[in-house]
C-alpha cells in the first residue's frame, strides 16, 4: 500500500498516519483498504488504490459501509 494512501485516511478520520497504519484491512471488492479509527464514535474510511474514499461515523455498519461505497457513493 502506497504511503499516500495511508495519509488519505488519517486526513479522513483524523488520526496521525502511523495510527491509521495499525487499524485497517484490506478489502478486495473495491480493491483498496478500511481504515477505522478504535476510539469509541471514531470514524471509518473506505479507500480504493485510485485514492476513492468514503468516510462514516462508528453508526455505519461495515457491511452498509462497503455497499454505498460500491454503489459510487464518495466524499
Amino acid at each position: 500500500m502506497e504511503r499516500r494512501i495511508i495519509e488519505l485516511a488519517a486526513s479522513a478520520i483524523h488520526v496521525t498516519p502511523n495510527e491509521a497504519a495499525k487499524h485497517f484491512k484490506e478489502v478486495p471488492e473495491i480493491n483498496g483498504w478500511y481504515f477505522w479509527s478504535p476510539e469509541r464514535g471514531g470514524l471509518s474510511v473506505l479507500i480504493n488504490s485510485n485514492g476513492e474514499k468514503l468516510a462514516a461515523t462508528s453508526a455505519v455498519l461495515f457491511d452498509k459501509h462497503l455497499k454505498a461505497f460500491c454503489a459510487g457513493k464518495r466524499n
